[in-house]
């Protein structure tokens, strides 16, 4: 009853939400505002605090990393983004697609509206209408084959990946070698208790018989992220749980030799650009990003989705046994740097303002 009481509120204040701000946007072109309003803006509108977390996340990623802050304007309710572009003019930017059509029924120009798109669900809808926007930014290369196949035009696609913190920039000369390492392996994702769309696709019960296995093996194990130790009585004693404040995960990546990714889907993740940038060997499905970070790297493997755990413990267990020399290992780690560079979160709020504020 609580449950059905709080989806009709939900859904009346959506509603309230939608038409109010559809008020205001009739104002807006009435007074023809969209001809001679200022566009000095960056409006994201960012309804979700929690989902798709992410991408909240590196709105406020990016305008921390920027020498025009002021231009960056977040509004989780239609009614209040529509009031401050009435006033000040901005350039609407859609945190998710699935927001357009709310922004559409709202009475924004399809044609005003940029969006950040992650296929978070493998069957999507609505995707023919996102060639009427006026901007799709894409976080990996797979994205972008993606939409260019759905015959959207491609200057209005932008890639645009999910970012790298300056955390994790970290000079060759303090990372750590392979062998002098604490963690044999490290998975990095927070787990969410009763999801089964995120469960199947971060696929935690692979990932907790795989470090089981593992850990059983004496490879140690981390897996870092929130929540995981409420099911801490599925996981092997020795594998170890951590959740540290986000300011120090660089410091358990640059303490781990193997970084394993066993998603089905994926729009990142940032884990992988994070343990790519901390010279960790990768070892993760192909999957996002893998396609801009790990092709013609030497160190990290792709694996196919069907490979059986078995497959990744025989795998994991053959990279540990190698001897990696320090001077082919400071070789490989100055190589990844010619791809981190142009995924900081600097460089992609130069991109963003040159794309949004510059152009109009």
């Amino acid at each position: 009853m609580i449950k059905q009481t709080k989806k009709f509120l939900d859904k009346l204040t959506l509603i309230f939400d939608l038409f109010g701000a559809l008020l205001i946007n009739f104002f807006y072109y009435l007074l023809k505002r969209d001809e001679n309003n200022r566009k000095n803006y960056i409006l994201a509108y960012a309804p979700y605090s929690d989902n798709p977390w992410i991408l909240n996340k590196i709105f406020f990623d990016l305008k921390s990393s920027s020498n025009k802050r002021q231009n960056y304007k977040v509004f989780y309710s239609l009614i209040s983004l529509s009031i401050f572009r009435l006033k000040n003019g901005g350039n609407i930017f859609s945190m998710h697609q699935s927001n357009v059509k709310k922004l559409f029924l709202a009475g924004f120009k399809l044609s005003d509206i940029s969006t950040y798109y992650t296929h978070t669900r493998i069957n999507q809808k609505g995707i023919k209408h996102i060639a009427k926007l006026k901007n799709i930014f894409c976080q990996n290369n797979y994205e972008y084959a993606l939409l260019k196949s759905c015959e959207i035009p491609e200057e209005k696609i932008i890639s645009f990946p999910v970012g790298l913190h300056p955390n994790f920039l970290v000079k060759n000369d303090n990372l750590k070698n392979i062998k002098d390492r604490e963690f044999d392996v490290l998975f990095c994702l927070r787990y969410i208790m009763n999801n089964n769309h995120y469960s199947s696709r971060k696929r935690y019960n692979f990932i907790i018989q795989l470090s089981n296995i593992l850990a059983k093996s004496n490879f140690k194990v981390c897996i870092m992220g929130d929540g995981w130790n409420q099911i801490r009585k599925s996981i092997y004693k020795e594998v170890v749980l951590l959740n540290p404040p986000y300011k120090d995960y660089g410091l358990i990546y640059r303490n781990s030799k193997i970084y394993c990714n066993p998603s089905l889907v994926e729009g990142g993740p940032i884990s992988l650009a994070e343990a790519f940038s901390s010279g960790c060997i990768i070892c993760t499905t192909p999957v996002g990003l893998s396609f801009n970070l790990c092709i013609d790297d030497d160190f990290s493997f792709l694996i196919p989705f069907d490979k059986s755990v078995n497959f990744w413990y025989e795998k994991i267990s053959n990279l540990i046994a190698r001897k990696y020399s320090h001077k082919n290992y400071r070789i490989f780690v100055n190589s990844r740097k010619s791809k981190i560079k142009n995924i900081t979160f600097k460089k992609l709020s130069s991109k963003l303002e040159k794309i949004m504020l510059d152009k109009n």
